[in-house]
C-alpha cells in the first residue's frame, strides 16, 4: 500500500519559496498601484484647483452682466410706464 501514495509535487521548502516570491510580488504591485492612486489624486487635485481659479475669474464678471441685464430691462420697463 505504502507504494500507491502519491509524493508531493513541490517539497515544503519549494512551496514556502513561491509563497515568499508571490507575496513579494503583490507588495510590489500594491506599492506601484499606490503610487498610480496618489499621481491621480494630484492630477485631480490640480484640475479642481484650476478649475476653481477659472471660477473666480468667470463667475464675477457673468454676475455682472447678468445685472447690467437686469438694471437695463428695469430702465426701459420704467420709461414705457411712463
Amino acid at each position: 500500500m505504502a507504494d500507491t501514495e502519491k509524493k508531493p509535487a513541490r517539497s515544503p521548502e519549494e512551496i514556502t519559496s513561491d509563497i515568499v516570491a508571490e507575496r513579494e510580488g503583490l507588495q510590489s504591485a500594491f506599492a506601484a498601484l499606490g503610487e498610480e492612486l496618489q499621481h491621480a489624486a494630484d492630477a485631480t487635485a490640480e484640475r479642481a484647483r484650476s478649475v476653481g481659479r477659472k471660477a473666480i475669474v468667470v463667475v464675477p464678471a457673468v454676475a455682472a452682466g447678468i445685472g447690467a441685464l437686469v438694471a437695463a430691462a428695469s430702465l426701459l420697463r420704467r420709461r414705457r410706464d411712463r
